[in-house]
C-alpha cells in the first residue's frame, strides 16, 4: 500500500538527490519495475531521449493508488530506516517526473479487473480512468528539452550494470525503434560478457560461498587480466550498485597481493546478499555508498581465500617466445655482455665497469612495443580475405567519433547494421584473423587513450615472462635487441628496464681498495687452467 511518510522520515531522505537527468530515471524507473517483482523489462527512448518509456510485467499499482504514486515522499517500500530491503524507497522518483512536461502511467495488478491510467502535466493530475492494460507497469515521460549528446550510451552503460547484479532479467532496450540491448536473463556470465567482452570474460573465474545468512556470486579476473585502477570492479549489496568501500578494495588486493603488480586491480562483479544488520546505506547521499559490517567483510575475506586457494592461476607461457628474435648491434651504446640469468626472470650482463641487471620481460615489451610501432607507421596492410566484425550496440554508437583513430589502423567499411568489414590491418596482426576483430573493438572502446596504449598492450601479451629460462645465445640476443631500441631505458608502462651497478659501488660495499684494473690485493687471481674445483 502506497501511504506519506512520517515526517521525520521525510526529513531524514529529504538531503538525497533523486534526479539529474536521462540515466537517472532510467534508474529510478528500473528500481522501481525490479521492486515490483519483475521478471521483463523494456527501456525505449525517442526523440533523441526527449521521450521515455519503461514497461514492467510486475505487480502494478492499484488503480485507487495511482494519484498517491506521484505525490511527494510518498511509497510503499520503507517501513525501517534501518531495514531497507527494496531498491528505492524515497517515494520521490515519480513525483519528480512528474513536473516534467508528461507523465503517464499505466498499470495493472494481477488480480485487478482492468488497468488504470493515470495522466500528468508539469506537477498537474490532468486524467485519471480506468482502461484496459497488462499486468504490470508502463511509465512514459516526456521531457521539456532533449538531453545532451551520448545518453543512448549512458542509458546502455546503466543497463549493462544493472544486469551484472540482476543476471536473469529478461531486460531490452530500443533508442529510435532500434534495438540497442537485447539481453534474454541468461545469468552472470552472459552478463559480464556484455560488460567485459568476450575476450575478458573468458578470463574471468567464479567464486561462490554460502553461510551464516551471507551469499557470495561473483566472477573475478586471472592474474593475466588486469588495469591500474578499480574502474573494472563492480559491487552490488542485495541486488543494489553500490561504490565499492575501501574495507573492500583492501581484501581484494590482500587476495591478490602475490599475483599483481603493485597499483594494478583485477576485473570482475561481486554480488553480496546480505540480512539487513549485515551493512548500512547512506541515506542522504545517492545510494550507492554503503559500509559493510567486520561480519561481512570477514565472510567475503573467507570467501576469496577459499576461492583463490581451490584455484589453478598459473599464467601460461610462449612456446618459442624468441623465436623471431635476431640480434642487433646497438650504436653509439656499449654492447652488453651476457653474464647469466638469476632465477629465471633477470639477466645479469656487463659492460665495462658496470654491472647490469635486466627485467627480461620489461626489456621484451620495450624491444615488442618499437617494432609493433615501426609496423603501424607503414599504415593497414590489405587483408588477403575481408573478416566481419559484429559490434555491441555501445560500440556502434561510438563508431563515428571514433572513426579517425580506427582508420589510423585500420581499413574498414560498414556492412549492414551492427557490423563492419575489415578490409586492411597491421602486417603484424594478419597471422591473428580471430585476434584482429578484438584489437578493432579494444580500439574502438578506449575513448580517449591513445594508440600508444594499445600497443604497450599488445606487446605485453607476447612478451617473455618471469619464470622463463633463457640459453646464451637467446640471453645475448635479447641484449642486443633492447640496446638497439630507441629508448630502451623502460618498458612502455614505463619501469625500469635495467639497473646499473657501478664497480666502484662494489669496492665500497666490500672494502676493497681497488678494483681488478687497481692492482695490489684487490687484483683476482685466475686459477691455472688445469685447477678443477674439488666436490
Amino acid at each position: 500500500m502506497i501511504r506519506p511518510l512520517p515526517e521525520p522520515l521525510r526529513a531524514l531522505l529529504a538531503e538525497g538527490e533523486v534526479l539529474l537527468g536521462l540515466k537517472d530515471a532510467v534508474r529510478e524507473l528500473l528500481e522501481n519495475a525490479l521492486d515490483a517483482g519483475a521478471k521483463r523489462v523494456k527501456v525505449e527512448l525517442w526523440e533523441g531521449g526527449k521521450a521515455l518509456a519503461v514497461e514492467d510485467d510486475g505487480e502494478g499499482i492499484p488503480f485507487a493508488e495511482l494519484p498517491l504514486a506521484v505525490a511527494p515522499f510518498s511509497t510503499s517500500k520503507l517501513l525501517d530506516p534501518e531495514r531497507i530491503a527494496t531498491l528505492g524507497f524515497r517515494g520521490q522518483a515519480l513525483y519528480a517526473l512528474a513536473q516534467a512536461e508528461a507523465l503517464r502511467i499505466r498499470s495493472r495488478p494481477r488480480a485487478q479487473v482492468g488497468g488504470g491510467l493515470l495522466l500528468v502535466e508539469r506537477g498537474e493530475v490532468r486524467a485519471h480512468r480506468e482502461v484496459p492494460a497488462p499486468p504490470g507497469t508502463r511509465v512514459e515521460v516526456r521531457f521539456r528539452e532533449a538531453p545532451g549528446k551520448g545518453e543512448a550510451r549512458e542509458v546502455l552503460l546503466l543497463l549493462k550494470r544493472y544486469l551484472l547484479h540482476h543476471p536473469h532479467l529478461h531486460l531490452v532496450f530500443f533508442a529510435e525503434g532500434k534495438a540497442l540491448l537485447l539481453f534474454p536473463g541468461a545469468g552472470l556470465k552472459e552478463a559480464a560478457r556484455l560488460q567485459f567482452g568476450r575476450v575478458l570474460s573468458e578470463r574471468l573465474f567464479p567464486v561462490r560461498k554460502e553461510g551464516e545468512g551471507m551469499v557470495l556470486e561473483a566472477l573475478l579476473s586471472r592474474p593475466e587480466a588486469s588495469r591500474t585502477g578499480p574502474e573494472g570492479l563492480f559491487l552490488s549489496v542485495n541486488g543494489r550498485p553500490v561504490a565499492l568501500p575501501k574495507g573492500v578494495l583492501l581484501l581484494l588486493r590482500r587476495a591478490y597481493r602475490e599475483l599483481l603488480p603493485e597499483g594494478h586491480y583485477p576485473y570482475g562483479v561481486l554480488n553480496l546478499t546480505l540480512p539487513s544488520g549485515a551493512f548500512r546505506l547512506r541515506l542522504d547521499a545517492r545510494k550507492e555508498e554503503v559500509r559493510l559490517s567486520s561480519e561481512a567483510e570477514a565472510f567475503l575475506e573467507e570467501a576469496l581465500r577459499e576461492a583463490f586457494a581451490g584455484e589453478d592461476l598459473a599464467r601460461t607461457l610462449p612456446e618459442k617466445a624468441l623465436s623471431a628474435l635476431r640480434p642487433v648491434q646497438a650504436l653509439a651504446r656499449p654492447r652488453l655482455k651476457y653474464l647469466g640469468q638469476f632465477r629465471e626472470s633477470y639477466l645479469l650482463a656487463e659492460a665495462g665497469s658496470t654491472l647490469y641487471v635486466v627485467d627480461q620481460h620489461a626489456a621484451h615489451e620495450r624491444i615488442l612495443f618499437e617494432e609493433l610501432g615501426r609496423k603501424v607507421a607503414e599504415g593497414p596492410a590489405p587483408l588477403p580475405k575481408p573478416l566481419l566484425v559484429p559490434l555491441e550496440p555501445e560500440e556502434a554508437l561510438r563508431l563515428p567519433e571514433r572513426e579517425e583513430a580506427l582508420r589510423a589502423l585500420f581499413a574498414f567499411e560498414p556492412f549492414g547494421p551492427g557490423r563492419v568489414r575489415l578490409l586492411g590491418a597491421p602486417s603484424f596482426l594478419h597471422p591473428y584473423p580471430l585476434l584482429l576483430p578484438e584489437v578493432f573493438r579494444e580500439v574502438l572502446r578506449e575513448e580517449g587513450k591513445s594508440l600508444r596504449g594499445l600497443l604497450a598492450r599488445l606487446a605485453c601479451l607476447p612478451a617473455l615472462k618471469a619464470g622463463h629460462p633463457l640459453a646464451q645465445a637467446e640471453g645475448q640476443a635479447l641484449l642486443d635487441a633492447l640496446l638497439a631500441c630507441e629508448t630502451p631505458w623502460a618498458c612502455p608502462h614505463g619501469r625500469p628496464t635495467l639497473l646499473a651497478l657501478e664497480e666502484a659501488e662494489l669496492i665500497r660495499r666490500f672494502g676493497r681498495r681497488s678494483g681488478v684494473r687497481g692492482g695490489g690485493e684487490g687484483r683476482p687471481h685466475r686459477p691455472p687452467e688445469t685447477a678443477r674445483e674439488e666436490p
